[in-house]
């Protein structure tokens, strides 16, 4: 037996079990997503599976104290890698099939079998997981066992074959994320993995020659037609891709009274996160046009001449804001470059207005001094709430990044009716109600709610709380005049219905929970308002 055989076989095991469970999270995004629930089941589920399979090495090293014996184990654990994207998917696309009906609001005829489907879909991926991890869970105690022959020196061994493993796991855990999702995508990242712990595990089998035939079957993988990744039944897909963070799709279908329009999707596709009309003239309703019109609400609006977007995604409420302020400048922050780009060409992010910024949102206004007349932001999608840019922490740091008349609008997905202390909605209004004088809440769709908050108090110095609908406070009803002068305000159905919209607050939110950057409990809160969103 070749203590160097083993070594190799050892360090690429655990480089191999690390890139599965990190390509394994791509895997789940575009049909469960990538929240914090199903991450945990995940990353949960891998660790229950490394725990059997350490059990198991143990106690089958010490039956069968061969280099040969545990190849087979790993060449076991290897094809299943191969495998998994390949069965993988047909699972996936069958939960998800389940789940579609759900996201635009439809009922489903038989429940029972729908939410079964998607239970065995998420319970038949993690068995695909289950067997490589399981068995690459064996290496670490079978190989202790095949290189200890002094027990003086059992200590050093095992120390030096648990360094090479987890040496190897750091490196599978950047290799996927910084290299091989980015150039190759999710399946072959599966394939190259495979294939790496094929050729130690041949080698222990059979002879050093043998580690040519993992390399050709890579090479070929590359062949294998292509099927698409999550296929949407009768709606064109324009383009689907893998980023550093999300899978990404645009897909054209009807959007309101538009009959073709272009719709990015990220993940799993909950939420729309970007839409645009290839019919110029037709407007846009619900939330887009609230946000847009935020800047209304500035006491003067002589001098409104920039804005900032966190979530500018393709660019869609930057460029129904430049329809109606067509000299404003505009930056716009999204954490992910290839978003932008994906705007750039099929959405609203060319515009010579617009100048894209790739960063985190918080970070950006951390770096820069700039002012602005109103921050718009659009980076709360269910059921992604980065929790950092919700606590009252980061609505100090929006604050000092206004000017002093600035307006801050945000859209938050919510349902009414849930108790305050656990309402995502009341808790954001709570929060931002800490930091700001006087905010006003917008019902924009069936799940959204716009709040508006300005740094200034009420015109006229008047109580806020005294008011008993909106069109009592003078900067609402200041804010409606100007919003009839808009272009364009008589085809918008939506913003002709503004007025109707508006609440003075969220009922009862003295008593919602504080969001701090200690406790934000936006997860829990969504979990609950999915619920209660079934119901």
């Amino acid at each position: 037996m070749s203590q160097k055989q083993l070594s190799i076989l050892v360090f690429i095991s655990g480089l191999s079990v690390m890139a599965v469970e990190m390509t394994g999270l791509r895997l789940l995004a575009p049909y469960f997503g990538t929240s914090l629930i199903v991450t945990t089941v995940l990353i949960g589920s891998m660790m229950g599976f490394l725990s059997l399979g350490y059990s198991l090495g143990g106690k089958y090293g010490d039956r069968n104290p061969t280099l040969r014996s545990l190849s087979k184990v790993t060449l076991t654990a290897a094809v299943s890698i191969f495998l998994i994207p390949l069965i993988g998917r047909p699972i996936l696309k069958a939960a998800a099939a389940t789940i579609q009906p759900l996201l635009t609001g439809k009922s489903l005829e038989q429940p029972e079998v729908a939410f079964a489907t998607v239970a065995f879909g998420m319970i038949g991926t993690l068995i695909l997981f289950a067997i490589p991890v399981t068995l690459i869970g064996m290496v670490s105690p079978w190989a202790i066992r095949l290189s200890v022959f002094d027990v003086k020196s059992s200590g050093k061994s095992a120390g030096k074959l648990y360094a090479l493993s987890t040496f190897g796991s750091i490196l599978g855990s950047f290799l996927p994320a910084v290299v091989l999702i980015p150039l190759f995508g999710v399946r072959q990242t599966f394939f190259f993995a495979g294939c790496l712990l094929m050729i130690p595990s041949l080698w222990g089998l059979l002879s050093k020659k043998a580690v040519i035939a993992p390399i050709i079957l890579f090479a070929t993988s590359f062949l294998l037609p292509s099927f698409g990744i999550r296929q949407t039944e009768g709606i064109p897909i324009v383009y689907e891709s893998e980023s550093l963070y999300h899978y990404i799709q645009v897909t054209k279908e009807p959007y309101g009274r538009c009959k073709d329009a272009h719709h990015l999707n990220l993940n799993e596709g909950v939420a729309v996160h970007s839409v645009k009309c290839l019919d110029n003239s037709i407007p846009f309703t619900q939330y887009w046009a609230a946000l847009t019109t935020s800047a209304l609400f500035m006491d003067d609006m002589e001098d409104f001449d920039n804005a900032l977007i966190i979530g500018l995604a393709g660019g869609t409420v930057a460029g129904l804001m430049l329809k109606f302020f067509p000299n404003i400048q505009i930056d716009g922050v999204e954490i992910d470059g290839d978003v932008v780009e994906i705007g750039k060409k099929y959405f609203e992010n060319a515009h010579p207005n617009i100048n894209p910024i790739v960063m985190d949102g918080r970070i950006y206004l951390q770096m820069v001094d700039k002012k602005y007349d109103t921050i718009q932001i659009d980076a709360y999608r269910q059921p992604y709430i980065p929790f950092h840019l919700v606590t009252k922490e980061f609505f100090e740091e929006v604050y000092e990044h206004l000017e002093d008349d600035g307006v801050l609008a945000i859209n938050v997905a919510s349902v009414r009716g849930l108790s305050t202390d656990l309402n995502l909605n009341a808790m954001i209004y709570r929060t931002i109600r800490e930091v700001f004088p006087w905010a006003i809440t917008v019902k924009a769709g069936r799940s959204n709610e716009i709040i508006i908050a300005t740094k200034k108090p009420e015109l006229e110095e008047l109580d806020f709380s005294s008011f008993k609908k909106p069109k009592d406070s003078p900067r609402v009803r200041n804010m409606l005049s100007r919003l009839r002068k808009l272009d364009g305000y008589e085809k918008n159905k939506f913003l002709k219905s503004y007025s109707r919209r508006l609440y003075l607050e969220v009922p009862d939110w003295q008593n919602a929970e504080l969001l701090t950057d200690d406790y934000a409990p936006v997860e829990m809160a969504w979990d609950l308002m999915a619920l209660e969103f079934i119901k």
